[in-house]
């Protein structure tokens, strides 16, 4: 019992720690860049719930940066929208999907926010 309890906190530290340690950087590259992102398959309806799942993690751990430039109040509101419609289409639900797609406008954000 009391083995199963430890493994169990070590394994939701670990999930924690790495989640601390995704930088907007790697979350841009692994989750939301190129055709074949997790973010398009998402949002088009082809991704499995693993890469569902997947990419509500990262969008979650993007609300819990800090923006490189900009309001962080815009921030907190973009990711935010873009976390909430991630979890909407982790459902699977074309409404899900569109919803990503409108929080997902890549230009909305990085006009606001991204460093030249």
């Amino acid at each position: 019992m009391k083995k199963s309890l430890l493994l169990a906190l070590l394994a939701v530290a670990a999930s924690t720690h790495a989640a601390d340690e995704l930088t907007i950087e790697t979350i841009m590259k692994d989750a939301m860049k190129g055709d074949t992102s997790l973010y398009k398959r998402v949002s088009n309806g082809s991704a499995s719930k693993d890469d569902a799942k997947r990419f509500l993690a990262y969008a979650e751990a993007l609300t819990k940066q800090t923006p490189p430039k900009g309001d962080e109040a815009s921030w907190k509101r973009k990711t935010g929208e873009l976390a909430k419609a991630a979890k909407a289409a982790s459902f699977g639900t074309k409404q899900g999907q569109l919803a990503l797609q409108r929080a997902g406008n890549c230009k909305s954000c990085h006009s606001a926010h991204k460093e030249d």
